[in-house]
Formats: structure tokens, C-alpha cells, sequence
């Protein structure tokens, strides 16, 4: 294919220049007066100006047979020059045309093989960059997943600490049950000793049934706050237990978390051995980096 600007003027006036020089205008000459350009071209414009150097045929005047003799030897001698002449320019040409196509194939050659490496580089690029582009999406997937799993853990300890407030008050109710559990018995033994009495004198039935009452009274109001102690009891050790599953679940997602980055942040090193990737990739890993917790402490 001719490369843009070189045009048949332009190779007709250095071949003309030479000319002016004395110099033959030959197609090695005329390239390397020109100085660039694609050898197919510069020999077709050549071959052009060639053909327009021919000369016109004259018309003579009728010559005598001297003359024509004379001019029949000179002619002879002349053409003997002229084809010994023209052999040398044809087997010089011969040879620049064979260095042009040679020069011509090794050039499409080398156009053919930077046009395929520029293809392979153009989508391994490509490849490349969609790969960055799809880490760096998953590494900002898995900082969010990680501050969401903080957000949770953070929470869970909240309510973890109230729990635990809750339980410091176990030991102070236990106390209480077993003040109602004594008070009961007390009262129990009462309204034995009132049943006795009330067996023994008839006329001390009236004041007996009325201890009898209150003690029955009492005795209602133990078995309640007995109940409502054994309730509030019951309720405190449900919630500390189901705190403590939602901490043990919330470690193990952050866990989980924490290990599939790592794994992501190992695959992008190897990539980055074979590949460096783009600023902004190396920007995103760091961010990772920073965003991971520190000594996987416990609550």
C-alpha cells in the first residue's frame, strides 16, 4: 500500500534534478533523493516518467546513399552501444526490482506481524482492564459486606451487655425467692398452728379464722411474687441465650468475611505479578487493607 504524499510530481522532479546533475535517475537514486516512501510507489511514478522520456520519431528529409551508408554504420554502432547499454540498465533494473519486491514482502510482512501483535496487545489490555474493573467492584462488595458485619457485631455486643446487666440481678431476685420460699413455710406453719388452735378452743374459732384469712392473704401474695420471680428468671436466661447465638453467628459471618477477602487480595497479588494493574485498583486494595479489623478480637 503507497504511503500519503508521494505523489508523481514529486518523483518526476527528483528525477528530473538528477538529470540536471548529470547524474542517472535511477529508481535507488530517485528513493534515496526522496528519502521515505513505499518502494511500489516510487516505481510506478518511475516507470510513468520513464515512458514519457521516450523521444518523438522525426520526419526526414529523403537522404542520399552516402549519407544513408555513413548513417547505417554510425546507426550500428550507435545501437551496439545503445543495446549494450540497455542490457546494463535492464539488469540493474532487474535487480532493483527484485530488491523492491523483496524489500515490498518483507514490509507487508512486518506491517502483517505488528498488526497481530497490536491485536493480541489491544485485547489482553482489554482483558485486563475488565478484570481490574471486576475486582475492584468485588473488593468494594466485601469492605461493605465487612462494615455491615461490624454494624451487626457492634449491636450484638450492645444487647450482649444488657443481657448481662439483666443477669447481674439473677442472684438479687434468686435471694428474693428464697425470702418468699421462707416466708411461705412461715406462714404454712402458721396455718397449721391456727388449724390446731381452732381444734383445741371453739371459742377462739373466730379469732382463729381471722389469723386463718391473713394467712391465706400472705400466702396468695408469696405464691404470686413466687411466680412472677420464676417468670422474670426464665425470660432473662432465654435472652442470654439467644444473644449469645446471635454473637456466636455474627463472628463466624464476619469470619467468613474476612477469609474470602484475603482470598480475593491473594488473587489479585498473582494477577498483579503477570499484570501490574491500574492506579486505581492498587487505591482500592489499600482501602481494603485498612478497613479489615485488627487482631480478630473477641466480644
Amino acid at each position: 500500500m503507497a504511503r500519503p504524499g508521494i505523489t508523481y510530481e514529486q518523483v518526476a522532479a527528483v528525477a528530473e534534478a538528477l538529470l540536471a546533475e548529470q547524474l542517472k535517475p535511477t529508481l535507488t537514486a530517485v528513493r534515496e533523493r526522496l528519502g521515505s516512501g513505499s518502494m511500489n510507489t516510487i516505481h510506478r511514478h518511475w516507470s510513468a516518467w520513464q515512458d514519457q522520456q521516450k523521444p518523438t520519431p522525426r520526419k526526414l528529409s529523403e537522404p542520399n546513399s552516402r549519407l544513408l551508408a555513413a548513417l547505417g554504420a554510425e546507426l550500428s554502432k550507435v545501437a551496439g552501444e545503445a543495446a549494450a547499454e540497455a542490457e546494463a540498465a535492464l539488469a540493474q533494473a532487474l535487480s532493483e526490482l527484485a530488491a523492491m519486491a523483496a524489500n515490498g514482502e518483507a514490509l507487508e510482512t512486518e506491517r502483517d506481524d505488528l498488526a497481530q501483535q497490536l491485536l493480541e496487545v489491544t485485547t489482553e489490555r482489554d482483558t485486563v482492564a475488565g478484570k481490574a474493573t471486576e475486582q475492584a467492584e468485588e473488593i468494594e462488595r466485601l469492605k461493605q459486606e465487612a462494615a455491615r458485619q461490624q454494624e451487626e457485631l457492634a449491636s450484638v455486643r450492645r444487647t450482649l451487655a444488657q443481657a448481662e446487666l439483666r443477669l447481674e440481678a439473677v442472684p438479687r431476685l434468686e435471694s428474693e425467692l428464697a425470702a418468699l420460699r421462707d416466708q411461705l413455710a412461715s406462714e404454712q406453719a402458721l396455718r397449721a398452728a391456727a388449724d390446731k388452735a381452732a381444734a383445741v378452743a371453739e371459742a377462739q374459732r373466730a379469732a382463729e379464722e381471722t389469723a386463718r384469712q391473713r394467712a391465706e392473704a400472705r400466702l396468695g401474695s408469696a405464691e404470686a411474687r413466687e411466680g412472677e420471680a420464676r417468670k422474670e428468671l426464665a425470660e432473662s436466661h432465654a435472652a442470654h441465650q439467644a444473644t449469645r447465638d446471635k454473637l456466636t453467628e455474627a463472628v463466624g459471618l464476619a469470619a467468613g468475611a474476612q477469609a474470602e477477602l484475603k482470598e480475593v487480595r491473594a488473587h489479585i497479588q498473582a494477577k498483579t505479578a503477570d499484570h501490574p494493574p491500574p492506579t486505581a485498583l492498587s487505591a482500592a486494595t489499600g482501602d481494603a487493607e485498612k478497613s479489615r479489623p485488627r487482631g480478630g478480637s473477641k466480644p
